[in-house]
């Protein structure tokens, strides 16, 4: 059966759960990009990434076979990915470090976010030089967009922490900006 690119999500979701897997197929196609982006940032490990893209979009197809309302596929497909992700960290025993820090977080000044839209190399660099509990803090906040509330739930460790993370990691990241300019 040819599939229309016409269709939407939700109709892709429900033609898969009636038996047909060409819209599946369909939703791997749009979304494996992203999805793999997402496992890629936190395991580091471009074999082990493939893996677990895999093994998201079985959960996924497991879920929507299920009859799971998903409301927004490509949000929730990132969701289901970082939760791989993290549980792989966690089975092979990659303990995330997090400081737990009760501290208010003063927003920054104009001058450091000015400094933190440098050149997107130069951060990609920094944020992979950051240790893994910063980074994956960082690449669940800023380039997938989870709310920090989610993030702290996901690990398992509190929304403070999660800020104060958070904080710690754009300080570092313009630090090692900053070195890298000078």
């Amino acid at each position: 059966m040819q599939i229309s690119k016409n269709l939407n999500d939700q109709e892709l979701m429900k033609l898969c759960q009636q038996g047909d897997t060409d819209c599946f197929t369909e939703l791997y196609v749009r979304y494996n990009k992203p999805v793999f982006n997402t496992i890629l940032r936190l395991v580091t490990d471009f074999a082990q990434a493939q893996d677990l893209l895999q093994e998201a979009f079985i959960a996924l197809y497991q879920e929507i076979i299920k009859g799971r309302q998903i409301e927004h596929f490509g949000n929730f497909s990132r969701r289901v990915a970082a939760n791989k992700a993290i549980s792989f960290l966690r089975q092979h025993k990659r303990t995330l470090v997090f400081e737990d820090c009760r501290e208010n977080v003063v927003e920054e000044e104009a001058e450091d976010e000015d400094l933190f839209e440098m050149k997107v190399e130069g951060i990609k660099k920094a944020i992979d030089s950051l240790p893994e509990g910063f980074r994956t803090i960082v690449n669940l906040y800023v380039m997938d967009g989870l709310p920090q509330i989610e993030i702290a739930e996901l690990l398992g460790i509190s929304h403070a922490t999660v800020r104060t993370q958070y904080h710690r990691a754009k300080k570092k990241i313009l630090s090692l900006v900053q070195k890298e300019i000078a």
